[in-house]
């Protein structure tokens, strides 16, 4: 008689138990599921201490409300085709020089985005803003 054996691989060890199918066993189907709820009890318990410590390496600084040129940024880029997307430094902020990535031309902006009159220019001029 062929018996059917299967390879499981423990949750946390990395071994591998080959189980009897065909085996009488002495494990009660409530023993068994008190054994895979505390496997996953274990591995729910480790995920969690991962993200929390992972949470205090990249510190609070990085968790932080959208910035009017991130909002901006994000309506742009889930809007039309072709529409101007602004520019935004790593803090968020506007950077001075926007360009239309669809136009070429670049302008100059205020700390709040507002277009500085008189600063537009063609596609390949230099702008110092």
């Amino acid at each position: 008689m062929r018996q059917l054996v299967t390879p499981v691989t423990g949750p946390l060890k990395g071994e591998v138990e080959e189980v009897d199918h065909n085996s009488q066993t002495t494990e009660t189907p409530s023993q068994s599921l008190g054994r895979v709820q505390k496997e996953t009890i274990t591995m729910a318990t480790l995920t969690i201490i991962l993200l929390v410590s992972t949470a205090f390496a990249l510190g609070d600084a990085t968790i932080r409300p959208m910035t009017p040129c991130e909002r901006a940024r994000y309506a742009a880029t889930h809007g039309p085709i072709g529409a101007y997307i602004p520019t935004c430094d790593a803090a968020g902020r506007y950077t001075p020089k926007q360009c239309s990535g669809s136009t070429g031309h670049c302008w100059c902006v205020t700390t709040t985005g507002q277009r500085i009159q008189g600063t537009d220019t063609p596609p390949g001029t230099a702008i110092n803003c």
